[in-house]
């Protein structure tokens, strides 16, 4: 009898521990579940965070100075529009001279001096002088003088570099030379220039700055052909285009909608200077 009771109460725990199992596994089932819906809900309660958008500072006071300060850098050089593109890596050495005297030159970052001649032709330094025209006779060669640590400086603010070799002298157009002298460069004419030139006719049409620190100009137009000696098409037409630098087909009376749009692109360093990245044609 005893034996009997014992078994029974054996039997009846092993009831009360399965139904305890049971009882924990369908509660924590319920837990998980309840858990799983209440932080699904949570989620889908939660508000997406909204990304940084573009914004369209064309027409903010705030960055006229910025905007006019960058577009003189590339707005005054033909160099800039070409359809292949333009990079900073790219440019060489004697590239970078030629951009920054630009720039300097519109800044008038250069004081003026006039050479002696030392014949009837020429100054020292190889430099000609100002007018080779028999009834107008030039008594001086006239130069630009650029400070080395200038111009070095104004690498730094236009491509974020300093490291540019000054050593070497180099010649930004046709016809002109800039020697190396010391901690200065002369800049003078060495022979007859060509008359004429790619004249630039872009126009800004927006400018965006965009979340990660750039600013990128959109700029749209053409460059009118005033090279001398240009072989333009034999037609009743004065007046010929390029779309870009390096086109080689010409048009006249372009219509907005036929001129490129080109997109320039500056980078901030410290979200006062920008400097420049590249310049591609755009689609928009």
């Amino acid at each position: 009898m005893a034996e009997e009771q014992i078994k029974n109460n054996k039997s009846n725990s092993i009831k009360y521990i399965l139904i305890f199992i049971i009882f924990l596994v369908i509660g924590v089932g319920v837990g998980i579940f309840g858990a799983s819906k209440y932080l699904n809900n949570k989620k889908d309660n939660t508000p997406e965070e909204s990304l940084p958008e573009i914004k369209d500072i064309t027409n903010d006071s705030v960055y006229q100075e910025t905007i006019n300060d960058l577009y003189s850098i590339v707005n005054t050089n033909s160099f800039f529009y070409n359809s292949k593109g333009v990079t900073l890596s790219s440019l060489t050495n004697d590239s970078k001279l030629t951009l920054l005297y630009n720039y300097m030159v519109s800044k008038n970052m250069y004081t003026k001096e006039s050479l002696n001649k030392i014949d009837n032709t020429m100054c020292e330094n190889g430099f000609i002088l100002d007018s080779t025209n028999a009834n107008i006779p030039a008594l001086v060669c006239t130069v630009y003088k650029i400070k080395k640590s200038d111009l070095v400086n104004v690498s730094g603010k236009i491509y974020n570099d300093k490291n540019i070799d000054t050593n070497n002298s180099f010649s930004p157009m046709n016809g002109r030379s800039c020697i190396s002298s010391g901690d200065t460069y002369i800049c003078g004419n060495t022979a007859a220039q060509s008359t004429g030139s790619l004249e630039i006719k872009f126009d800004i049409q927006k400018v965006n700055l965009t979340p990660d620190g750039y600013i990128e100009i959109y700029d749209k137009g053409y460059l009118a052909d005033r090279r001398a000696g240009v072989d333009n098409p034999n037609d009743q037409y004065d007046n010929y285009y390029l779309h870009s630098s390096d086109s080689t087909a010409y048009y006249y009376e372009l219509k907005s909608a036929d001129n490129l749009t080109f997109k320039h692109t500056f980078k901030t360093d410290d979200n006062t200077n920008y400097y420049y990245v590249g310049t591609v044609v755009s689609n928009e």
